[in-house]
């Protein structure tokens, strides 16, 4: 993920392509290639062979349940709800303006859960899969594929992670670590819930990672004078 976006940091100082391409032309091509890769690929975990995989995995969560686990398992699934994701992506926005005065930070975080919450919304429309019905412990509404908390802790969680280890020299491997096991806790949690099939969280990390990729590069072909990191192009051509 890292490479990624050093990638096309490097580019943008080159003033190649992919620089001068437009940013919002970029968030529009990824955009279509997710739902053009997603909207199948739920119609096949919907199919009885992978329901019935997914069936026994909710069946052993419900095996193991017990009263701390249980509430282990809401406190994490809090930590990818709309409340908690806004609010912490809000203030991380806030501080690193008013830290660094740069708008492209703000801009990466709101596209970055606006992006991922819009996209997990329109591909639950389009594959409208059922929720498993086995004994939930938590209240839920509309489809099932891809978890929304998934996506929103994937997204909050490495999004975070990739503004912290900018600067880092040291441990950025294990702040990247944290991230992830967070961002795989919360989908746990939605499974062992009841709210969610094991496949619908795989395809909201999945949705939540691609995404914050996406932005970061997104951000990173911004032109300068607009906030971002892009060169702008040379006058008179």
């Amino acid at each position: 993920m890292i490479q990624v976006v050093h990638l096309v940091k490097d580019k943008s100082r080159e003033g190649k392509p992919l620089a001068g391409a437009s940013p919002l032309l970029l968030a529009l091509v990824a955009s279509l290639l997710v739902i053009a890769v997603m909207w199948p690929l739920g119609e096949v975990v919907s199919s009885p062979s992978i329901t019935d995989v997914d069936q026994e995995v909710i069946a052993f969560a419900v095996d193991v349940r017990e009263p701390f686990l249980t509430d282990l398992m809401h406190a994490l699934t809090f930590l990818g709800g709309n409340l908690f994701v806004t609010s912490v992506l809000g203030g991380a926005a806030l501080l690193i303006y008013l830290a660094e005065r740069k708008k492209r930070w703000p801009i990466f975080l709101a596209g970055t859960i606006a992006g991922s919450v819009g996209l997990d919304n329109l591909i639950k429309m389009l594959v409208d899969r059922p929720r498993p019905d086995f004994h939930p412990l938590t209240g839920v509404s509309g489809s099932a594929f891809p978890s929304g908390h998934s996506a929103a802790a994937a997204a909050l969680f490495l999004a975070l992670a990739f503004l912290v280890t900018r600067r880092m020299s040291k441990g950025r491997v294990w702040v990247w670590v944290a991230a992830v096991v967070l961002a795989a806790l919360v989908a746990a949690s939605r499974v062992y819930l009841g709210a969610h099939w094991p496949t619908d969280v795989i395809g909201g990390l999945a949705l939540g990672g691609y995404w914050t990729v996406v932005m970061a590069n997104v951000t990173a072909a911004w032109p300068r004078s607009e906030g971002g990191e892009a060169q702008p192009p040379p006058s008179g051509r």
